[in-house]
């Protein structure tokens, strides 16, 4: 949110910087105060960085374009009004007329023609900082054109010597490189500043690498002073660490370095330290310094990514842990609800057995007394048709009893329950062969990994029955040693189909058999096999 208040005692040189951007990218309607004092400091500024322009550089071209990228459409017409009374009072002092062609031509349509250009570039609202190569290429781009729409009217009406055409164009590339150098040095600075990007905080070890490319710029241009004729050989290293700045702090760098090296070289061509023509020197800083600050806008985009990945990691991993807790509740919620249905199950096969088996038992016993009372023959076929139907309820109701509880895995343990159980009669009952094999201590698993065990291949044969093709049920089941995690189970049961079944069933996991693996925090996978499929259980069982 834009601030729309002063700013706080006390507050921080990067609020401050913060609140300043802010105001001048804040595009609501009144506050006339705000923007005439923002006027008059531009208004000054003009003036002040006028006065240190020179052959080298126009540095309020960059204070221009700067402003321009970051104002908002609306609020131009101050930055118009700051720039021409900037004009209009060099001139005054220089006692150049205020009405004529001239001063519209040079002191006014050059400011037209970069608010045009850069409202074609940006559009009507103020552009974000340069946080990709893309950014700073379109911003590059548009102070290049408006510089180049600028110098040939510049030098229309400033140049009044005759010249040859070539003069003409040497003379209208002297002011394009003075506006595109005065671009590079101010713009990206001053925007840099604005956004509160030249913290020493943020660019740890930025005045190092900083005195040390002046450094080597200065032992070139000493060696360029002592011996000239090198100048075509060894003058690009004067430029080249502008790409180190880049690449190691962003594009703030590569603007610090370009602002700091310009101002040595236009230090030492004042001083007739440069034997090298300045054109030669605009030409190679323009090249250099454009090229390093869009390495500095790649290298300030890659540090961006990674510091946005580096925090979707941090949210992942605290996401990750959250999933894991969650995961480890769910597997206790899980565990309860399956001990509860052993439970239920248990209880319900108890109640079923005194309660049906017993009354059923106690009419068998009264059919069988009654064949003593009864002497014709039809009576008697009656009764055993009687006794015939109560033995098949009392084999049915065993049969339930086993599904839902199996003695046996109570008292002789898993193993026997799997290889003698109930598991292998209703196998035989379908004509499906059935292959057992045991690796451990099978018998040793306690009572809920038992239990799932059971249910795991309880489920499995009950789908081998309803396929109605399969032809062979093999069961190989390894317990492990003691682990840290628990005893290692690997349960392999093979479904083997007919060659002759015209259709395979889908390759694709049970339900039952996955939401016990899920209580149990373990792994299940079913993989293809020739003429049938594999279903593969691992987990861990508790001691």
């Amino acid at each position: 949110m834009l601030g729309t208040g002063s700013p706080a005692p006390g507050e921080t040189g990067e609020g401050m910087v913060s609140h300043a951007l802010a105001l001048l990218q804040d595009s609501a309607p009144g506050r006339r105060g705000h923007w005439a004092a923002i006027a008059l400091l531009a208004l000054l500024a003009w003036l002040a960085l006028e006065q240190l322009s020179a052959q080298l550089w126009f540095l309020p071209a960059g204070l221009r374009l700067a402003l321009l990228w970051l104002v908002p459409t609306r609020r131009w017409g101050w930055l118009a009004a700051a720039e021409i009374g900037a004009q209009a009072t060099k001139s005054l002092v220089l006692g150049y007329a205020l009405f004529s062609t001239t001063f519209l031509a040079v002191c006014v349509a050059p400011w037209l023609i970069y608010a045009a250009v850069v409202y074609v570039f940006r559009g009507p609202e103020p552009a974000p900082a340069f946080d990709s190569p893309t950014r700073m290429i379109v911003f590059l781009l548009a102070g290049l054109l408006a510089a180049a729409g600028v110098s040939p009217l510049l030098w229309l009406f400033l140049v009044t010597v005759p010249m040859s055409m070539a003069d003409s164009l040497v003379s209208v590339f002297a002011f394009l490189y003075g506006d595109l150098i005065g671009q590079i040095v101010a713009a990206p600075l001053l925007m840099a500043g604005l956004h509160g990007l030249l913290h020493s905080r943020r660019h740890p070890g930025l005045w190092r690498d900083l005195g040390l490319v002046l450094v080597g710029a200065l032992a070139v241009f000493m060696l360029l002073q002592a011996y000239g004729g090198l100048a075509a050989y060894v003058l690009l290293l004067a430029f080249a660490p502008l790409f180190f700045l880049g690449f190691r702090h962003g594009w703030e760098g590569a603007a610090i370095g370009t602002a700091a090296l310009g101002a040595v070289i236009q230090i030492l061509v004042q001083g007739g330290l440069v034997t090298v023509s300045v054109t030669m020197l605009q030409l190679v800083l323009s090249v250099v310094g454009a090229g390093a600050l869009v390495l500095g806008a790649a290298s300030t985009a890659l540090r961006l990514s990674h510091e946005a990945l580096a925090q979707r990691h941090q949210e992942l991993a605290a996401k990750n842990e959250e999933l894991g807790t969650l995961a480890g509740e769910l597997r206790l919620i899980s565990q309860r609800l399956v001990r509860i249905e052993e439970q239920g199950q248990r209880e319900l096969a108890n109640e079923l057995d005194y309660e049906l088996g017993h009354a059923i038992h106690a009419l068998g016993t009264r059919i069988s007394l009654a064949f003593r009372d009864v002497r014709d023959e039809q009576g008697t076929r009656f009764l055993e048709s009687l006794r015939e139907q109560v033995r098949e309820i009392q084999d049915s109701l065993r049969r339930a009893l086993r599904q839902l509880r199996p003695p046996m895995l109570d008292s002789h343990g898993l193993r026997r329950a799997l290889d003698g159980g109930p598991l292998r009669e209703m196998l035989d009952d379908a004509g499906i062969s059935f292959e057992t094999g045991f690796g451990g201590p099978v018998d040793g698993l306690d009572d809920d990994a038992r239990t799932t065990t059971y249910r795991i291949c309880q489920a499995l044969v009950r789908e081998a029955v309803r396929l109605e093709t399969v032809r062979r049920f093999g069961l190989q089941l390894h317990v492990g040693e003691a682990e840290a995690e628990g005893r290692p189970v690997d349960l392999r049961i093979e479904l083997e189909f007919s060659p002759y079944a015209p259709h395979l069933p889908p390759l694709q996991p049970l339900p039952a058999v996955r939401d016990r693996v899920l209580s149990e925090h373990g792994r299940y996978t079913v993989e293809p096999m020739v003429h049938g499929q594999r279903h593969v259980v691992r987990f861990h069982a508790g001691d």
